[in-house]
Order: C-alpha cells, then structure tokens, then sequence
C-alpha cells in the first residue's frame, strides 16, 4: 500500500511538472509592475506574500487580501506559483524574546528573522495557508481555479541575511514544514530551501545539511547570484550542485530559482540545462545586483520563445545542442 502511494504521488509530481510545460520563470513583486512575471511561465515571489507576519500580524487574525491578488493574476496568466514560505512573524518571536533582524526587504517585512518560539503557532497558520490555496473544494480562496502545488521552505538559510538561526534550526523548521503540508496536502511538492551558491561556506553548510533534510522535499534547489568580484560561474552552480548532492546520495530533480547572469544569458541557461537543471527562474528586471543588458535580456527573451517547453536537451557539439520536444520533434540552437 506505502509503495502504491509513493507511486502515485511520484505520477501527480510528473502530471504538474508536464502539465505547467514551461522551462523558464521569474521572480516577481507585486507592487512592481516590471515584475509581475511572463503569461504562461513559473513565478517565484520574492519575498512576495507568503510571509507569516504578513497573513497573521496579530494572534489568530488572518489576512488574505494581497495572497489572494498574487494568486488571482497568476491564475489570469497562466503562471505556475512557486511560494516560498517565510516562517517568522513578529508577535510570535517577541514572546521568547528573540533578537530583532536587520530586515532584508525593509520596513514592510518581517522584523525578526529566528525560529519561531511556538510550533505550534506556526503549524496552525501553515496549515491554514496550505488549506486556503490547496484546491481541495474545502476553505479554498473564492474563485481559486489553480491550486499552488508548489512549496518553497524558507530562503538561503546559511545566509543570516534571512536567518538568524542555527543549521539544527533550520533543520527543524524545514523538517516539521514539511511534514505538515505534506499531510494537509498529499500532492504538495516541496522545494528545498535555495542555497546560495556554491561558494566553499555554502558547500560546507550544505553538505551537512542536506542529509538530515533529504527524505523531506522533492526538489533539489540552487540559486546563481554573482560573486563578491562580480563574476558568475558559466554553469550558473548547477554542476557543482549537483557534485554536491551526489556526494551526500541526495537524487533529487535540480530547479535552479533564482539565476543572475554577468555576460551573454543564452549560453550560461543552456549549460544549466545541460548539467541537469529542469527550471531555471531569472532574477527579474529590478531584482538588487547586477543587471542584464537590454540587448541580453532581448536574446533571452526570444531564446525562451523559440524552445520553451522542450522535455530534454542534448550537446551535438561545443557550438550546438538540440532540444526535443513531447511530440517526438525537434530543434537545434547554435551558438554565434
């Protein structure tokens, strides 16, 4: 019966992986009109209205408003969510005391960055934001028409920009998070925390990390931002990532969600691709940092329309790769 279930669970994966078809997305905000995303593609919000002190800024009250207009022009658009769960509100850590954080995303976000004091408080509002935008036909969002399947647990833990915590606490945090969407929502695929980078500190954090979080997420997660010298590694970290996992004996699918390019973008998504990434999320227009060029993000652009939603990709030589198609069809990009 357990193996007939992981079987059907592992077809739903496949199903919503199939059915969203798109290979490319962005991180967006809301508020800025730049950044509300591609019709058709993956969103990430970033850090967008998955925030716990943002839906229950005060003990049991619950505010749905600005959740609900992401999820409804999503929904309009065709676009698949990727929403990442920031697991922090402020009543909750003054309780125990906790330290206030620099805040990330200034004065509209979170004011403490730690775990939260109450479990339990925190599973009672993830379970109530998991009920609302499941799809389940049971205190859904009015009108929602596509469910968020998609879950990512935190942002770059390592990173005390958005964690003050230990690895132990994240550990926990991300382990109980899951276990309870899971159980709310059977068909729920959880992406792990994006790690930044490969850089030695974050290999190091992660090695550790990854087998005590292995058997609770789906999906292996990577993020690609340029270096303290401003240059980028030309397989956006997928393959030292990947490295990484096999090192650990973590087989999981590789989703890099967010990816900053310094030169020509193309090139460095096509080697993601090659080096197992299945989704690659730009950093959007005004995302912090370096910026893409309007003549890259235009050959970016057009590169996505031409070969979006191919199933597998393929070297055919240093100046070529070939893309296939669900219809058995193919086609071939080279390179200038």
């Amino acid at each position: 019966m357990k193996k007939l279930l992981i079987i059907l669970l592992s077809f739903l994966f496949l199903t919503n992986f199939a059915n969203s078809q798109s290979r490319f997305g962005e991180l967006t905000e809301i508020r800025d009109k730049k950044m509300l995303g591609k019709d058709g593609q993956w969103v990430r919000p970033h850090p967008g209205p998955f925030v716990w002190n943002h839906i229950e800024s005060e003990k049991g009250k619950f505010f749905w408003e600005d959740v609900d207009k992401y999820v409804e022009y999503a929904q309009e658009h065709n676009q698949t969510i990727l929403a990442t769960i920031w697991p922090h509100t402020n009543w909750d850590q003054k309780s125990c005391k906790r330290k206030k954080a620099r805040s990330p995303f200034g004065k509209n976000f979170t004011k403490y960055l730690s775990k939260p004091c109450s479990m339990e408080d925190y599973k009672t509002f993830l379970i109530k934001l998991v009920d609302r935008y499941d799809g389940d036909g049971s205190n859904d969002m009015p009108g929602l028409t596509k469910p968020i399947i998609y879950w990512d647990v935190m942002n770059e833990p390592e990173f005390d920009m958005f964690f003050k915590g230990s690895e132990e606490d994240f550990v926990e945090i991300f382990n109980f998070s899951s276990k309870v969407i899971k159980k709310q929502q059977p068909d729920a695929v959880i992406v792990m925390a994006g790690a930044a980078g490969m850089f030695p500190e974050n290999k190091k954090y992660w090695k550790s990390a990854l087998p005590k979080i292995k058997d609770h997420f789906d999906i292996a997660n990577i993020h690609h931002i340029s270096g303290p010298d401003g240059q980028c590694d030309k397989q956006l970290w997928v393959d030292e990532f990947a490295d990484l996992l096999k090192s650990v004996e973590v087989d999981k699918p590789i989703w890099l969600t967010e990816a900053m390019t310094c030169g020509p973008p193309v090139k460095a998504y096509v080697n993601a691709f090659l080096n197992g990434a299945e989704i690659i999320i730009n950093v959007g227009v005004n995302a912090p940092g370096k910026k893409m060029s309007k003549k890259n993000r235009k050959k970016l652009n057009e590169f996505i329309t031409d070969y979006d939603g191919f199933v597998s990709i393929k070297s055919i030589s240093k100046e070529e790769v070939e893309f296939t198609y669900k219809d058995g069809s193919t086609k071939n990009l080279k390179f200038d």
